[in-house]
């Protein structure tokens, strides 16, 4: 419900490997085969718009956006979904619902799916279910590899702007390109782009009962010794340092942000990283397969050293327990969450006797923080799907009618959070737990949201955060897809090494075999293709950059 959820989820996604070709960000090529909704009407433009000047629809009535539309018979469209949903998400859906049947006469039936059947159940949706008009889709998530079967419905620009006028209008207009291959909209991304930076959290009684302030974590090494700490004297107790799901990306943590490291594709078998604090300006050439790194290597040795000090529980790659859960009920004595997700957790915490503890020392003076890409969260319509204009309506609506999509994203003002309009802040209100603010409706989000208030101690680590911010020109990979083709069946190979040994590596699993099992790893991944691979990502990054 709180932590930041990019990382679990990145790893979730990554277990459908066996399903599917894993290929994150692979390229699409010739996606034919799905059938352009908009083919019986005249030729019109497919580029994404490059500037607000470009954008909007016609409409007959200036009060009612869709009333060039026939929307006079009733229809229900079906939504996937997914996230932390709170007690009152269907009184909140339902009524949310009765202003889109007002404004569009059009009922959403969201069906959630829970993340524990979330990476089982996405490709089942994609195999032909007609009855999935809209579903969540992510780069993480297989986005490309389901495009590239012809799992998702091609838009083009007149489609957007006549069944999604608001979102012509109001998307950024920067987020297109990072849906667009072939000329054609593959899906409609969130309209927020995410600061990638975050903290790590504990409790009170555990830094007290080991002597630890957390004054006292100053970095990654710091850190490390408090989990020995709590290995070693919690041992036997059913508490570990980290008592995380067997998808949990230490990664992304102890490699990724550890290491001052911004990468693309993360996670999966063109994972390519770049270390921000070398005093170089950004060359594809310093880009690094993840791999490849000798902070790699470390990372994995020093996972090995968590595995054998009792860091991670001993079933932990068969666990399924998320580790927000195991963090509430006080058996992880860390994670990891955003600032604001962090400011979230003292209401929750002091529900159950514990007071939280903000380690933001881990998110020094040298770290960087950048902003992610649009096409974190998107929704896409399966092509079996008979109501995709339907959806697309519905869809429009929920992102940027303004009293629908504020409904939906944080419940009811007074009651689940409170609102200073002229400072554009929100705070949490007396029922915020019942309905988290976008707990689950990540892609119905705004760059133009109101900010969360934070705690003073928070405000002031999220303000160094913000001050950290880089120019998307000091590492300019936003957008970028790289096409696979020529390398298909190579990077299929390399996506099921990947598989195989990643989370090994990530749970120390290999322990004191862990640099021969590295060493052989590489090698395999090298038979496999990966210079070649690597080679012409870096070709296709360059020209991307200079166009």
């Amino acid at each position: 419900m709180f932590a930041r959820k990019i990382a679990l989820k990145n790893l979730i996604c990554l277990g459908m490997a066996l399903l599917l070709s894993i290929g994150l960000f692979a390229g699409c090529g010739n996606n034919g085969g799905s059938s352009d909704p908009t083919s019986s009407k005249p030729a019109a433009s497919t580029a994404s718009p490059s500037s607000q000047s470009e954008l909007g629809a016609p409409a007959n009535d200036p009060d009612n956006p869709w009333s060039h539309i026939d929307l006079s018979e009733p229809e229900t469209i079906n939504f996937y979904v997914i996230g932390s949903l709170g007690t009152d998400w269907e009184r909140i859906t339902g009524l949310a619902n009765e202003k889109m049947q007002e404004k569009i006469n059009t009922t959403v039936n969201f069906v959630y799916v829970p993340w524990s059947d979330f990476q089982t159940k996405y490709a089942l949706f994609l195999a032909g279910d007609e009855s999935v008009d809209m579903i969540y889709a992510a780069p993480w998530c297989n986005y490309q590899e389901h495009l590239k079967a012809n799992a998702f419905t091609p838009l083009d620009w007149d489609f957007i702007s006549t069944y999604m006028p608001l979102t012509a209008e109001g998307q950024a207009s920067e987020s297109w390109k990072e849906v667009t291959y072939d000329g054609k909209i593959y899906g409609i991304p969130r309209d927020d782009a995410l600061i990638v930076a975050d903290i790590a959290v504990t409790t009170r009684d555990l830094m007290d009962k080991y002597g630890w302030k957390e004054s006292d974590i100053n970095g990654w090494d710091d850190l490390n010794q408090y989990l020995f700490d709590i290995a070693a004297g919690e041992s036997g107790t059913g508490v570990y340092g980290i008592n995380a799901q067997g998808g949990w990306p230490s990664d992304i943590y102890w490699f990724r942000y550890a290491n001052r490291i911004f990468d693309i594709d993360d996670g999966s078998a063109t994972w390519m990283t770049w270390r921000y604090d070398t005093g170089k300006s950004f060359d594809v050439n310093d880009m690094i397969w993840f791999a490849e790194t000798p902070e790699y290597l470390e990372f994995a040795l020093l996972m090995a050293e968590f595995n054998k000090s009792g860091v991670f529980p001993a079933d932990v790659m068969s666990n399924q327990t998320m580790i927000d859960d195991s963090y509430l009920e006080g058996r992880s004595a860390i994670n990891f969450a955003s600032v604001e997700n962090a400011n979230k957790l003292i209401s929750e915490m002091e529900s159950r006797g514990k007071e939280i503890v903000f380690l933001d020392g881990v998110f020094t003076e040298e770290h960087r923080s950048r902003r992610g890409p649009y096409m974190m969260y998107a929704a896409c319509f399966p092509t079996a799907s008979k109501k995709t204009e339907r959806a697309a309506v519905a869809l429009d609506c929920m992102k940027f009618d303004k009293e629908v999509n504020r409904l939906l994203l944080g419940g009811i003002e007074g009651e689940h959070y409170t609102l200073d309009e002229t400072a554009n802040i929100r705070d949490l209100g007396p029922n915020a737990a019942a309905y988290p603010w976008a707990g689950w409706c990540f892609l119905l989000q705004h760059d133009a949201d109101p900010a969360l208030k934070l705690q003073p101690d928070l405000q002031a680590t999220q303000d160094r955060i913000m001050d950290s911010l880089v120019s998307p020109d000091v590492f300019p990979i936003n957008g970028f897809a790289y096409d696979n083709s020529k390398f298909e069946a190579e990077i299929a190979v390399l996506s099921a090494l990947v598989n195989e040994y990643r989370f090994s590596f990530c749970f120390g699993i290999f322990q004191d075999n862990t640099e021969a099992k590295y060493h052989q790893f590489i090698s395999e991944c090298k038979a496999a293709g990966l210079d070649a691979i690597v080679a012409d990502y870096r070709e296709q990054l360059q020209a991307f950059i200079k166009d």
